[in-house]
């Protein structure tokens, strides 16, 4: 007997769509001089595919996007011939390559960002012995886009590329915690219309605040046991508001010692490094 699974497209997800669908059918002549559907059909369907936990269907994605299975067919195959998206053997389903992640990682800031970060994450592994993680925000969500290990037997592994919701990480709260206010209030607006129905939102700007205050945040982990979550912002060049985030999963191993306390402080110092050389004539928050 098999089972059929039935696939959940996410809030957020469907917020996406229905801001594709706002563009395609703005009604003024001006608008509809520059409208290319083929394209905002793709984009619309990159976005489902790499905001969805888990692999879709074509009839799941036609859903979604609100074309029938036909009219999106051929648009899938272009996408994954060029490999933006990827069939997955098992399901069947279409999950997103790290294509557009490697693409984001060219652009200069993120690059500049990468670059001066890795040496002081090596510096601050090796220091503590724990993994250490680079995190910055794309939309509502935080995206981990460089990692170093742990250099004991033991550590947290995350893949390039892992993305969750901001509300629902401690990366996010930093990142939130460190913006100007009008930014604040506009990432605000945006979290309490595409946030899942389990977020705490109070206890998310409750967090901030003790972030803010701190300089940094300890955080029990919402997603592994056992884990303590460790955030410091960092600012690059361009930056108004912090640009990103060293993250240490504080993980209690016998025979180390370590106080999340101390942990913070390493590891705000070493955020406070990358800062400093990303722009040296501008001392950090």
């Amino acid at each position: 007997m098999s089972i059929q699974r039935k696939t959940v497209i996410s809030r957020s997800t469907k917020s996406k769509v229905l801001r594709h669908r706002g563009i395609a059918t703005r009604g003024t002549e001006s608008d509809s001089r520059y409208n290319a559907p083929a394209l905002e059909k793709g984009l619309a369907i990159l976005e489902i595919v790499s905001a969805s936990p888990a692999p879709l269907k074509t009839e799941d994605i036609a859903r979604a996007v609100g074309h029938s299975r036909g009219q999106i067919y051929r648009m899938l195959q272009v996408l994954e011939s060029n490999g933006y998206i990827a069939r997955e053997a098992e399901s069947e389903g279409y999950i997103a390559t790290n294509k557009l992640f490697t693409l984001g990682m060219r652009k200069a800031p993120i690059a500049n960002l990468n670059n001066a970060a890795m040496p002081e994450m090596r510096k601050l592994a090796d220091e503590l012995a724990l993994s250490v993680r680079l995190v910055v925000p794309s939309d509502d969500q935080i995206v981990f886009i460089a990692g170093v290990e742990s250099t004991s037997s033991f550590g947290l592994s995350v893949p390039l590329g892992y993305h969750r919701p901001l509300i629902l990480s401690a990366s996010g709260r930093v990142l939130f915690a460190f913006q100007p206010p009008e930014r604040q209030l506009t990432w605000l607006q945006q979290l309490r219309q595409t946030a899942p129905p389990d977020a705490d939102i109070e206890s998310f700007l409750a967090d901030a605040t003790k972030a803010r205050r701190d300089g940094w945040l300890i955080r029990r982990s919402v997603t592994v046991e056992g884990v303590t979550d460790i955030c410091a912002p960092i600012w690059d060049a361009s930056s108004i508001g912090c640009a990103g985030n060293l993250i240490v999963p504080l993980i209690r191993i016998i025979g180390q010692n370590h106080r999340a306390e101390d942990v913070a402080r390493a590891t705000r110092a070493a955020a406070d490094r990358i800062t400093q050389a990303l722009r040296p004539h501008i001392a950090p928050e």
